[in-house]
Parts: C-alpha cells; sequence; structure tokens
C-alpha cells in the first residue's frame, strides 16, 4: 500500500465538484456560487461559465464542447464561448438532484443523481441513471443505485463505474457498442458508511479507479481486480474530498476538490470553504 498526502494549490472557493482535466486546464465547478472555473498547471485561474442553478458534474463533447450539469434544475447544459450555457436536454421529472457525469467518446453522456431530497432529511430511495444521447435522446439505465455519485467510463470503453455514497460501493455495468448498459453488479463493496462512503472518480491509464471517500478525508486507488494500491490523503485531516482527476503535463498530477464542511452545512446552500489540492502518482491518467 502506497500513501500520500496531498498539498494546497488554491483555496477560496465553496464546495466544488465536477472535476475534469480537459485541453491542458483542470475544470470544475463551486455548486453554491455558480461558477465553473478552469485552473492551468501552473494554478493560474479562469471562469468558463456562470449559471445560477448549481453546476456539478462536467464533461465534453468528441468536438471540446464543454457539458454541465445543474443540480437546481436538473438540467444538462453546454457551456458557450461567452460564459453562458444553453440547454441541451431538460431531466425534470427523470432526475432528483442531478450530480455527476461522464461524456463518452460518442457524446452521450451518463449522469447520476442524489435521488431523493437528501439535504431536507428526506429517507434514501433507490434511483436510476439517467443517460443523454448525442441526439438529445434522455433516457434511464439501471435500477436499485443509493445516491449514484462519481461515474467513469473504463479505458477500454467496456465497463462504467459507479461510487454510491451510502452504500459505500462501487457499482459496475458492461458498456454495449450502443452505449447501452447490463450485467449491474457490485464491483467493490467496503464496510461502514463512516469510513468508506463514496462521492467522485477518475480512471487511470490502465484501468483503475481513484475513487473519493469524504467522511475519512481520503482518496483510494483501485485495480481491476479489486485490490486498494494506494490512498492519498487530504492536506488538512478531517476535511471532505469530493471529486477528482488526473491531469497536470503527464497525466500524473491527481487534482482533489476538498472541502472543509459537514452534512448539517452542506444543507444550508453547501456552507463551508474549498480548496485544491494535489499529489503526483504513478499512473497517469487514461488517454
Amino acid at each position: 500500500m502506497t500513501a500520500r498526502t496531498a498539498t494546497v494549490v488554491r483555496d477560496g472557493f465553496q464546495y466544488l465538484e465536477g472535476a475534469r482535466w480537459h485541453a491542458d486546464r483542470l475544470w470544475f465547478s463551486d455548486i453554491p456560487l455558480g461558477t465553473v472555473h478552469t485552473m492551468n498547471a501552473d494554478g493560474e485561474l479562469a471562469v468558463a461559465a456562470t449559471v445560477d442553478a448549481k453546476p456539478s458534474g462536467l464533461g465534453f463533447t468528441p468536438e471540446g464542447v464543454p457539458l454541465v450539469v445543474t443540480q437546481a434544475d436538473n438540467k444538462l447544459r453546454k457551456i458557450t464561448a461567452d460564459g453562458g450555457t444553453e440547454i441541451v436536454a431538460d431531466l425534470a421529472g427523470i432526475a432528483t438532484g442531478a450530480n455527476d457525469m461522464w461524456v463518452d467518446s460518442h457524446g452521450r453522456a451518463y449522469i447520476t443523481q442524489i435521488g431523493y431530497d437528501l439535504f431536507n432529511g428526506a429517507d434514501a430511495q433507490p434511483s436510476t441513471m439517467v443517460v443523454v444521447e448525442a441526439d438529445g435522446t434522455v433516457h434511464t439505465a439501471g435500477e436499485g443505485l443509493i445516491c449514484p455519485n462519481g461515474v467513469g467510463l473504463a479505458p477500454d470503453g467496456n465497463t462504467l463505474y459507479v461510487a454510491e455514497t451510502f452504500t459505500f460501493r462501487l457499482t459496475a455495468f458492461d458498456v454495449a457498442a450502443d452505449g447501452g448498459l447490463s450485467n449491474q453488479r457490485i464491483f467493490k463493496q467496503f464496510d461502514s458508511l463512516e469510513s468508506d462512503a463514496l462521492d467522485g472518480l477518475c480512471m487511470d491509464a490502465v484501468g483503475a479507479i481513484w475513487v473519493t471517500c469524504p467522511f475519512s478525508s481520503e482518496v483510494r486507488r483501485i485495480t481491476p481486480d479489486g485490490t486498494v494500491t494506494d490512498i492519498v490523503s487530504t492536506a488538512t485531516p478531517g476535511h471532505f474530498v469530493v471529486s477528482c482527476a488526473l491531469g497536470g503535463p503527464d497525466g500524473r498530477t491527481l487534482y482533489l476538490c476538498t472541502a472543509d464542511t459537514d452534512l448539517e452545512r452542506m444543507s444550508n446552500n453547501f456552507e463551508g470553504t474549498a480548496r485544491i489540492e494535489s499529489v503526483t502518482v504513478d499512473v497517469p491518467r487514461m488517454s
């Protein structure tokens, strides 16, 4: 087991999500402040978009168009060159708390949803994935998921992984040539909510998963056979880590979105402070 500790790159945010590396920059959303940021490898920031609807998961079409999921109104939007957004698909009535997203090489968006009114104390309810095809068609996939959160596609495109937060497990699906999901199964079951709740994830070049564990302030690397090989701790013990992405010039910088918060404070419009942290790892990002 390899253990590392991340260091702080930038602070001054409120609650960050949706970390993705694209076009030599880290992209991420500040949900309560309604901004999508980008940051280069030197830590220089820019605002890519402003959207007053709680932006969360991010992805990119094959043409490089940025997409963002908005939690407040359950919509998939594209980010325009002037920093605005245009609606691609309306998920209202299908999704509750649209959350994270993975966009495949065909422009198909796999979107997770909280599935119930978590921050107002509702009981957990099973839910589905929401899939938006490249032509804007919307349908659901999977079943019985409890707060599906981070999502990522293996490098060969044949397996989709989903982190279920409050059942502390990684679920896998086979992916057909047309993007259809089948053979839903538990890939990795952890032990307890207190230490093993899961949030965002990313994939490396050999198909291992980096998955964030907010309550234990760490990110774990899990190989395709289910072995945990690496653990990265946040710079400050006790801070949540909720999203991660591999990037940097050689693809070996693991970026973390961390937050000084808790579930009660999150219920108050994501009250808290947030940072970007990073650490160098051995295996680069998937291409």
